[in-house]
């Protein structure tokens, strides 16, 4: 049996991590430059600040409208700036987690049975199809778990790795009842990074090329694999749409965790909507995020549940839109996902982390002041250039840390 994670952002910021997109916007518009490019774009941004937080990549399409073919070359430094942006914030939060002992050991175990024991998160009717499912697919044989991930960060990576490492193998027997008798063992398999990483680079743009709104410039062909991410991916000569479509064919689950279901990734959703309607036994499933939604408000959650198949139904093709009612029951949305992949206490806090942790998993002290003074006013752009002052002012708070 082969399940299959598609891990999105909310897979970091559900352990605690700052990695939105909006957080780059903000750092943007507080720091002062006299840079005319990007002064053009602080404008923008802060003129359509709401519309960049909802879909960053489709106000990259609509950004194409501010340029022309001979002005192209600042469309690409702006781009370039952005990127330089996302790599800077997102080093920063991925070196406060603590890859310790005691935490590489609370990694694994908690990783490893939240992957396992994805089906508990189910509503009492699609768990049922779920598991009956998989006691018609399972053989006697290995769980095989993959990865993609559209993130661009190395946490699940590392995940994967403490997990293998504490357990020295990459197979895990338990028993599993709800297929077996017996125990059944479960395989760590591939990580594939879709949109690439921080250390290769990250590829962030459109789906297609209707999504680029200035139409005089997605004529121009050298254009097109700078902004459309399939063709990036393409110009750079990477086989991982190949290997992804690979490990969606062979899965029999596949499970979206912390992906938001965004136009400009319409070609993967298109494809495992098509991959769903190849085989009966396919489950689709997918956790759904709304930090605003009250799970004690039956109405609120049909309500959510109602605007994620509307959202999702929008993103799909004509065929598969017509197509709706033959697969709809096999596809499972899960609201109460906080729990999941949800691991604490496992970032640096003490005193001298702050100050004298070196190498890779450096603490990032503006991040440590905000995280202890959560309710006091203070920019960013406070926090990020006058950290002297700052501590000083906050000293108190230090000293307070073991």
């Amino acid at each position: 049996m082969n399940i299959l994670y598609l891990i999105g952002n909310g897979f970091d910021l559900n352990l605690g991590l700052n990695t939105k997109l909006s957080h780059v916007i903000e750092n943007i518009i507080d720091e002062e430059t006299d840079n005319s490019e990007i002064l053009k774009l602080k404008e923008r941004l802060i003129k359509n600040k709401d519309l960049w937080w909802s879909d960053f990549e489709l106000q990259l399409g609509q950004h194409t409208k501010e340029f022309n073919p001979k002005t192209i070359d600042a469309y690409d430094n702006q781009y370039n700036y952005f990127v330089k942006k996302i790599k800077n914030l997102f080093e920063k939060q991925e070196k406060r987690i603590n890859y310790n002992k005691d935490n590489n050991f609370l990694i694994a175990r908690t990783f490893m049975k939240q992957i396992i024991t994805f089906y508990n998160y189910l509503p009492d009717t699609s768990k049922e199809i779920v598991i009956n499912s998989m006691k018609n697919i399972y053989n006697d044989d290995n769980i095989y778990y993959d990865f993609i991930t559209f993130n661009y960060t190395s946490v699940l990576d590392n995940f994967v790795k403490c997990t293998k490492d504490v357990f020295n193998k990459n197979d895990y027997s338990t028993p599993m009842p709800i297929i077996s008798l017996k125990a059944v063992i479960h395989t760590l398999g591939k990580i594939i990074h879709i949109h690439g990483t921080l250390e290769d680079g990250l590829i962030l743009g459109v789906d297609n090329i209707e999504q680029i709104a200035n139409k005089r410039i997605s004529k121009i062909n050298s254009f097109i694999p700078k902004i459309i991410k399939q063709e990036t991916i393409k110009a750079l000569g990477r086989n991982t749409t190949i290997e992804a479509i690979e490990l969606i064919d062979k899965s029999n689950i596949i499970i979206a965790f912390g992906l938001s279901l965004g136009i400009t990734d319409k070609y993967w959703w298109n494809y495992i909507i098509n991959w769903l309607m190849k085989d009966n036994e396919r489950q689709f499933i997918l956790f759904i995020y709304n930090d605003k939604i009250d799970t004690a408000l039956n109405l609120t959650k049909l309500n959510t549940k109602e605007k994620a198949k509307t959202r999702l139904f929008s993103v799909l093709n004509k065929s598969a839109q017509k197509k709706y009612n033959i697969y709809k029951d096999r596809i499972h949305f899960i609201f109460e996902q906080k729990n999941m992949f949800k691991i604490e206490d496992i970032f640096y806090t003490t005193k001298n982390e702050v100050y004298n942790n070196g190498g890779s998993n450096r603490f990032d002290l503006s991040q440590a002041i905000k995280n202890l003074t959560p309710n006091i006013g203070i920019t960013s752009k406070a926090r990020k250039n006058m950290a002297p002052e700052v501590i000083k002012k906050f000293g108190d708070y230090f000293k307070k840390l073991p």
